[in-house]
């Protein structure tokens, strides 16, 4: 085999290498990461919902004991339904692997906030894999670059 089939063929390596590994794990962590942004929201926004129906709950008089809340649930894309239900002082959160637990709203801020400094010490962790496999993609870019100058060289000296 000649040094420039050689060459030719570590150039294809790297280039294998660099577009089914390293891209493709960048994809998955950038998906990860916008799951995670997406469940912190989620959480922030479970946490202004559990406030107001704490204070509705506490505002309430006696007269209005029996009446439901009404309310718009979203489905899912921004839609929405009306929806009525009894006001209590408990919901039923997602505590993970497909688990709910009724707790009440109390408890439910108090899991709220010890779950987002968790997601956010995994967010941290992601954005710096992600950095992490941005590098290595830089990396083998300039050796692929570098094994490149050194074949256009030995052909240019030839």
């Amino acid at each position: 085999m000649t040094a420039n089939a050689l060459i030719q063929r570590k150039v294809r390596e790297y280039e294998t290498f660099l577009n089914d590994r390293l891209r493709a794990d960048l994809q998955r962590a950038w998906s990860e990461r916008d799951r995670l942004f997406s469940d912190i929201a989620e959480y922030e926004r479970l946490r202004v919902t559990l406030n107001t129906l704490d204070e509705l709950h506490k505002s309430r008089k006696p007269a209005d004991i029996d009446d439901p809340l009404q309310t718009q649930i979203d489905l899912g894309c921004s839609f929405f339904v009306q929806a009525e239900c009894p006001v209590n002082n408990r919901i039923c959160i997602s505590i993970g692997f497909g688990l709910f637990c009724e707790l009440t709203y109390d408890e439910g801020r108090i899991f709220i906030d010890k779950k987002l400094p968790y997601l956010r010490e995994q967010e941290v962790e992601l954005s710096n894999k992600i950095a992490h496999i941005k590098a290595n993609i830089k990396l083998v870019l300039e050796a692929l670059k570098e094994i490149q100058t050194i074949d256009d060289k030995k052909t240019n000296t030839t």
